[in-house]
This record gives C-alpha cells, sequence and structure tokens, in this order.
C-alpha cells in the first residue's frame, strides 16, 4: 500500500484561510478548558517556537498539529487533531509518523485515563512508539477563572528523565502559557 500523502502547512498570520478552517476543527476536537483564546493564539503565532499547523491532502483538511520547539531539537504536541470525517483511515498515524521521524524527541500531554475514550487514545499513542511517563503533572489554566487540570505526559521514542522532564514543565510554564490567559504574550521572556 502506497503511504498518504499530505502536506504540512504553517500558520504564521491569523487572517489566513487554512488557519480559519484549522481553528473550526480545534474548537470541535478540544473542551473549553483545553483551548486557548483566540487573541492568545494570534499573539503565539509570532514566536518562533510555535509551530501552529494544518495538514491537507490538495483541498482536503486532514488535521491541525499545533507544537512547539524547545532544548536540543525536542518537540512539545500541545495539540493534535484528525478531520472527525476522516478518523478509523490511519491519518493520524501517518501524520504523528512523519512528525516524530523528523524530531529526536516529542512530548505531548493525554487526559487521564477515566473512560473507553481516554484509554484507547493511550493505546493509539503507544502504537506510534510514544511511552507512559511516571510524572505526576498539571497542565496550567489557559483561561482565566480555570484551574490546572491533570494530564498525563507521553514521550517518543522513550520515557523522559527526570531532568528532561522538568526541561519540559520550566518551557510550557515560561514560554507556551506566555501566550494565555489573555495576556497575548506579554509575560517577561524566561
Amino acid at each position: 500500500m502506497e503511504p498518504m500523502k499530505f502536506e504540512f502547512y504553517r500558520h504564521v498570520s491569523q487572517d489566513e484561510p487554512r488557519l480559519l478552517a484549522a481553528l473550526s476543527l480545534y474548537a470541535a476536537s478540544f473542551p473549553e478548558h483545553e483551548q486557548r483564546l483566540f487573541c492568545d493564539l494570534a499573539a503565539a503565532l509570532s514566536d518562533p517556537a510555535f509551530f501552529s499547523e494544518s495538514i491537507w491532502q490538495g483541498e482536503t483538511l486532514l488535521g491541525l498539529l499545533f507544537y512547539w520547539k524547545y532544548g536540543a531539537g525536542n518537540c512539545y504536541v500541545e495539540h493534535f487533531a484528525v478531520n472527525p470525517a476522516l478518523r478509523g483511515r490511519s491519518i493520524g498515524s501517518g501524520i504523528l509518523s512523519s512528525f516524530c521521524a523528523q524530531h529526536p524527541l516529542s512530548v505531548l500531554e493525554i487526559d487521564p485515563l477515566a473512560d473507553e475514550v481516554s484509554v484507547r487514545r493511550k493505546g493509539f499513542y503507544e502504537r506510534l512508539g510514544f511511552c507512559l511517563n511516571p510524572y505526576e503533572h498539571q497542565h496550567p489554566p489557559y483561561r482565566v477563572g480555570n484551574a490546572p487540570h491533570p494530564l498525563l505526559v507521553m514521550s517518543w521514542p522513550r520515557v523522559l528523565k527526570q531532568t528532561e522532564y522538568s526541561e519540559f514543565t520550566e518551557f510550557l510554564s515560561h514560554r507556551v502559557m506566555r501566550y494565555s490567559l489573555g495576556n497575548t504574550g506579554k509575560t517577561a521572556e524566561k
């Protein structure tokens, strides 16, 4: 079987039609407490470490991948979603396999294993080579009035060392979350 062909399209402006299509998928795929305000997302687009990408096959939106580069080639996959009309066709596996092949260490978060959907999601990532990490983890809130929420950390192609986990949480707290709570990136850079 021939591998699926698709194109990663990086968004650098809030006015791009492809970004607007990706944001529609973003809003449908994540609960509100796991989404940035549009003003914060628009501000993050100018950060060279942030990659807001949508994945296309011709004119068909396959999915979105919002990630951050940090450290020595490491990546934090902040948001990943596949077009619901196209799920179950190995599109997500193809996208993430292609992505991971280009990055030596990738980190992402998933919901705690509280139901069948969260257990299946963990299995999906494990089949792609992601490993569940042992660290207790709280994701800071994106919006005023929301509390931090517990998530599980997974990494590819191996479990993070304690120092790598600390580097990730430092980057998450001081760089990624700079674009949250309506701050639009105004927090002092660390």
